[in-house]
């Protein structure tokens, strides 16, 4: 199993549906195994809705019966021309097989589907052998692909079991070759696996008419399949370490790569088909995966099962897959062990919720609220988050007074801390997670961002070294595989539109760093002003293969320097400290290095918003209690003019005092809560430093505080109170202000 459904079926342990050991919101109904080895498959659901599964071998093709999916029956072989490859599709109450093998296509007569016979050969006077088949349900037209002579046309409508011959829709050759067609609404997509090209065609005109072609991944388009609207596309491309790619195709002219993802980046996705907002695929040796891309910018595995048990990368595993029956089984045909019927488990429940702000607030802890809605009765909902990267703790989310909502709490932190967090939630049915993947991020304390770059203008950046091939521009979602692993460059910016990084994959690039290089790419001199505690922050997508090096320099010393392989497949925040480098200089320079040898190569650096930012402890003061007024009933305040940072002499103030008279302020590290002299103590009077001083014929008055420079007492809470000499108060001697807590900190903004 991948690394990726090991970590969504951890997340999700108490999901309700049934499992076994290799699935995942998955359940295994039957296997079945008697004609190895397999290739290609397809489905069929007859008149009276029997399912049957049209299973692809070797040596021919199965008919299987698996309207009881825990007890299939297989109804007919047929054996035809040896060949590991077989596909098969279905028009009517037909099916036709082709085979690398022989020319022509089988044609199977399923009007009977438990005892199913063959018709023969069509076509053999006409192409030699065949790949592929795409039926255009709307005209009958079957479109044999892959043959030796082009893309084959045959007339379904006029006679289902005996074709006639149309013509060919492509010529032959391999900047002709189709792998792959679907036909929908009159579009095609085909799968141009040797030019790796995904290609739109109207099928409204003969020949068919190119209405785009768009470059996939790994430039080797093995499949291609749409939604019923075609609004959204899904492609394959069957090479190592290669991607599932989401396109919006809601304007033929001009498809845009919305997302892409890998199970593992060893591995190859092989065949996808889509109902509703899943794809459904068949992803060699990660067997059956099904990617939710109700957010097509998110894609997400939503079920899946392992087929292959051994290790992932290469060819075995599942081949085929057919997701559309009414059952809601799916068929996988894995090339070794045949035959998998399974019954995924989806659901609707979708959780909303606004991520945390960045908070200066220490005192109480941080509510999570998300507003649940599912078909399915909700079962568990749990809060899990992270502080300073830390262990992951958990929290039971409980429901709230409001139908659907669910809280939980994070507790209360100091300044500074960094916290992640995420939601998972399981109904009846299956499990799912918000955000769909990554972390929720909020900061408690302040980041002030001294300077910043998010590279959609251009600030003075430098680049050079032998064989650079750094570039400013957009991102292209190139992939490839080197050194046993595949790599993939970002489809989009972090922010803007715009990153810089090595080869970025446009015109006459692909994507991979160049071999034997020495390059760099360098920030302006940047002023420091003085700043302390400067950190380097910045999104980084990054992939090198084991002997070549990236490396982030400030001021010419290394922060990082990778050491073996690193692939990202999703852009990282990075956060360094860098005030041992720069508190003492006055200017900083950011430099991005890379140093490949001779072999080998992967995506190399993409970078976008690069920032040098300070964080902050200080928290504001806060009020408490209740004072007690003067003459013309006017009750005095207390406030801090700063922060009170470690090393600094910090003002405090006080307001509404009796003009040209006497105040005093208590300060201590511990409040109370106590009646005396007719106003209320709310300064712990033992221990108390009482400072005095001259109130203005305003009333205001102020005691400087200095706050030791001794690190022991950082994060120290002070409590505060100011009294006022004053007949007219209620006890005739003193009034008093509500109470001040305030806190000790290392640094303010």
């Amino acid at each position: 199993m991948s690394r990726i459904a090991r970590l969504l079926a951890a997340a999700a342990a108490a999901a309700a549906a049934p499992l076994v050991a290799q699935g995942y919101q998955c359940q295994l109904l039957a296997n079945v195994d008697q004609h190895a080895p397999y290739s290609g498959m397809w489905g069929y659901v007859a008149p009276n809705g029997k399912e049957y599964a049209l299973l692809g071998t070797t040596t021919g093709i199965a008919v299987i019966d698996c309207t009881n999916g825990s007890a299939p029956v297989e109804r007919g072989y047929f054996p035809w021309a040896s060949s590991q490859w077989r596909e098969v599709r279905t028009y009517g109450t037909y099916a036709y097989v082709t085979t690398e093998a022989a020319a022509g296509f089988l044609v199977l007569d399923l009007t009977n589907p438990d005892a199913p016979t063959s018709l023969g050969i069509v076509g053999a006077a006409n192409h030699g052998n065949a790949h592929n088949i795409g039926v255009d349900m709307g005209t009958g037209r079957i479109y044999i692909v892959g043959t030796n002579n082009g893309v084959a046309v045959y007339d379904g409508a006029a006679n289902p079991a005996n074709p006639p011959f149309l013509g060919f829709a492509a010529p032959s050759g391999n900047n002709n070759y189709f792998h792959d067609l679907t036909i929908e609404n009159g579009i095609g997509y085909g799968a141009m696996i040797y030019t790796g090209i995904f290609r739109l065609w109207n099928m409204n005109t003969w020949p068919p008419t190119t209405i785009s072609d768009s470059l996939t991944p790994s430039a080797f388009c093995h499949n291609a399949w749409p939604t019923t609207n075609s609004n959204i596309t899904v492609t394959t491309d069957e090479r190592d370490g290669s991607l599932l790619r989401f396109y919006d195709t809601t304007n033929k002219a001009a498809p845009v790569p919305i997302s892409q993802m890998t199970m593992d980046p060893r591995t190859i996705p092989h065949n996808a088909y889509i109902i509703g907002n899943i794809a459904h695929v068949a992803w060699y040796t990660e067997g059956y995966q099904a990617v939710d891309f109700s957010d097509p910018t998110t894609p997400i595995v939503v079920a899946s099962y392992d087929t292959w048990p051994g290790a992932s990368g290469g060819f075995n595993g599942a081949w085929g897959c057919f997701p559309f029956l009414p059952s809601g089984n799916v068929y996988i045909s894995d090339r070794a062990t045949g035959l998998y019927v399974l019954k995924p488990s989806f659901t609707d429940l979708a959780i909303a919720h606004a991520p945390l702000a960045d908070t200066t607030q220490e005192d109480a802890p941080y509510s999570v609220v998300a507003n649940l809605t599912s078909s399915h009765p909700v079962q568990t909902v749990t809060l899990r988050y992270k502080l300073n990267g830390g262990a992951e703790q958990s929290v039971a989310m409980q429901p709230t007074l409001v139908p659907g909502q669910w809280s939980g709490q994070i507790p209360a932190q100091d300044a500074v801390t960094q916290v992640e967090y995420h939601i998972d939630a399981v109904d009846a049915k299956a499990a799912r997670r918000s955000p769909r993947i990554g972390e929720n991020r909020f900061l408690v304390g302040t980041a002030v961002t001294r300077w910043s770059d998010d590279f959609e203008t251009s600030v003075g950046w430098t680049s050079g070294g032998t064989a650079s091939d750094w570039q400013l521009g957009q991102p292209r979602g190139r992939a490839g595989f080197s050194n046993s692993f595949g790599w993939q460059d970002p489809l989009v910016a972090t922010s803007g539109a715009t990153v810089r990084g090595n080869d970025l994959g446009g015109t006459t690039f692909n994507g991979a760093y160049a071999n034997n290089q020495n390059s760099f790419l360098q920030s302006p001199s940047i002023p420091t002003n003085g700043r302390q505690g400067l950190r380097l922050r910045f999104r980084r997508f990054l992939s090198v293969v084991t002997g070549d090096v990236g490396r982030v320099l400030v001021n010419g010393t290394a922060v990082w320097s990778s050491t073996g392989s690193v692939y990202d497949t999703e852009w990282q925040w990075i956060d360094y400290d860098v005030s041992s480098i720069l508190n003492t200089a006055s200017n900083a320079v950011i430099r991005f290095e890379l140093t490949t040898n001779a072999s080998n190569a992967a995506g190399g650096w993409q970078i976008d918003d690069v920032a040098l930012v300070t964080l902050h402890d200080a928290s504001p003061a806060t009020a408490y209690g209740v004072g007690t007024p003067g003459t013309g009933a006017l009750v005095p305040t207390v406030g801090v003019a700063a922060a009170a940072v470690l090393g600094t002499t910090v003002q405090i103030q006080g307001q509404g005092l009796l003009g040209n008279s006497l105040a005093v302020l208590a300060l201590n590290v511990q409040a109370t809560n106590a009646p005396a002299l007719g106003l209320q103590l709310l300064v712990e009077p033992v221990g108390a430093a009482l400072l005095t001083a001259a109130t203005s014929v305003g009333g205001a008055a102020a005691w400087p505080f200095a706050v030791p420079n001794t690190p022991a007492l950082d994060n120290i809470y002070l409590y505060a109170q100011a009294f006022g000499l004053d007949g007219g108060a209620p006890g005739g001697l003193l009034s008093a202000s509500a109470g001040l807590r305030f806190r000790s900190c290392v640094s303010a903004p």
